[in-house]
């Protein structure tokens, strides 16, 4: 599936004694020049969580998995959620029963999207017949719809995007 022109996604490879987060912040600044970004903890203040984006209309996320940075940036969007995965990743059935890779995936990017991330119970996502444009939608418990795309990143990782509806 393609993805909407709105939606940009890039990744790359976090070499050897470099700081993960310095990749991912370098891609963003790729995909949104002039923009900056910032995260805090709502918890604990550290410097993880939620990006907030400035100096740019869009809301970006950002991943990480087998040695690569991911980030997605969705021009006009109020939240987007991204997650990498390794395709030979065990033991996500102790979390969510049945899930693989491309699954959890779905699911966490849908939670990202959802803006409360691993706070809510994976079980709570559920999966939908996919929108036009779409490879599948999903929901929250009862809350909106959010569509979402599957697409291929580099070998050995899948990759999940999700997108709440405009508005």
């Amino acid at each position: 599936m393609t993805l909407p022109a709105e939606i940009r996604v890039a990744w790359r490879r976090i070499p050897e004694g470099v700081e993960r987060r310095t990749v991912s912040r370098a891609l963003l600044a790729e995909l949104l020049p002039g923009a900056s970004f910032a995260a805090r903890c709502a918890r604990c203040g550290g410097e993880h969580g939620r990006l907030r984006v400035s100096g740019a209309d869009a809301a970006v996320s950002v991943s990480y998995a087998e040695g690569w940075a991911f980030a997605v940036t969705a021009s006009g969007a109020m939240s987007v959620g991204l997650d990498a995965v390794p395709v030979a990743v065990t033991g996500l059935e102790r979390v969510l029963p049945g899930a693989d890779a491309g699954a959890w995936a779905r699911v966490e990017a849908v939670l990202k999207a959802d803006g409360r991330g691993l706070a809510v119970d994976p079980a709570r996502v559920r999966f939908a017949a996919a929108s036009p444009g779409a490879d599948w939608n999903a929901r929250v418990d009862d809350g909106p719809a959010l569509t979402g795309w599957d697409f291929t990143g580099p070998p050995g990782v899948v990759v999940a995007v999700a997108l709440p509806p405009r508005g």
